[in-house]
C-alpha cells in the first residue's frame, strides 16, 4: 500500500482574516483506496491578524507542517504546501470543513473539529514501533500508528521491511494499562500491558509471538 504524502520539513505560514471562530483541531480521514486511508489534520490558531495554520498527518509523523500560502475568506479556506506539491480548498459548515486535498489527484475529505473529549484522547496519539519475534533469532519490524479523529481513533499498521503501509486496524482499544487491536486484513490481533515504559504483549497471526512496542522516536 502506497504511503503518502507528507514530509516533515517546516515552511513559512501566512495568515487569513478573522471572521467566525474556526480555531481548533480539525481531523478527517483521507481515503487513498477503498478501505484504506490516513488521517489529515488541520490546526487553526487565532492570531492578532488572522489565523495560523499547521498541517499534520499523525498516522505518519508527529511533526506539523506550515503551509507556503493560506487564505481564509468568509467560510472558504485554501492553502498550499509547495514542498509536498499539495494543496487544499474547502468550506466550513458548522463543525465540519469539507473540501478537496490535491496531491497528484484531487481527493475529497471532510474534517471535523475535535471536541474536548477528543482532545483528551490525544495523549494516546502516537506511533509505536517494535520487532516481532518470529523465532530462530529472526524478527520483523512493525509500527502501530494511532491517530485521533472525531469520536474515535483511526489506527493503521505498517510493516516497513515488507514495504506494506497503512494496513487497516479494525478493532482498537487503549487505556492507561492495556492496549488491544486486531486487523482483519491480515487476520492478526494483539494484546499488551504497559510495563517499563512500553507495551509488552503478544501478537497473534496463526500463532502467538512476543511483541513489545515503544514510542517511535
Amino acid at each position: 500500500m502506497k504511503k503518502i504524502l507528507l514530509s516533515s520539513s517546516l515552511l513559512l505560514a501566512s495568515f487569513g482574516s478573522l471572521a467566525e471562530d474556526y480555531s481548533g483541531h480539525w481531523r478527517g480521514v483521507l481515503e487513498l483506496a477503498p478501505g484504506a486511508g490516513i488521517v489529515l489534520g488541520v490546526t487553526l490558531t487565532a492570531a492578532d491578524n488572522g489565523y495560523q495554520l499547521s498541517l499534520l498527518s499523525p498516522n505518519q509523523h508527529q511533526q506539523p507542517i506550515l503551509p507556503t500560502s493560506m487564505a481564509l475568506e468568509g467560510t472558504h479556506l485554501k492553502f498550499a504546501a509547495d514542498s509536498l506539491k499539495a494543496s487544499f480548498e474547502g468550506n466550513f459548515a458548522g463543525e465540519t470543513l469539507q473540501g478537496f486535498f490535491t496531491q497528484g489527484r484531487a481527493m475529497p475529505i471532510t474534517l471535523t473539529r475535535l471536541t474536548s473529549q477528543d482532545l483528551a484522547r490525544l495523549k494516546h496519539e502516537q506511533q509505536w514501533a517494535g520487532d516481532l519475534a518470529l523465532g530462530n533469532n529472526a524478527s520483523l519490524p512493525l509500527v502501530l500508528n494511532v491517530a485521533v479523529v472525531a469520536g474515535d481513533y483511526h489506527v493503521t499498521l505498517d510493516s516497513p521491511k515488507q514495504q506494506s503501509y497503512g494496513i487497516p486496524v479494525d478493532q482498537f482499544s487503549v487505556s492507561e494499562n492495556q492496549l488491544n487491536f486486531s486487523a482483519k486484513m491480515i487476520n492478526a490481533s494483539y494484546q499488551g500491558q504497559w510495563q517499563q515504559d512500553q507495551w509488552q504483549g503478544t501478537f497473534v497471526q496463526g500463532r502467538a509471538m512476543p511483541l513489545n512496542l515503544k514510542k517511535k522516536p
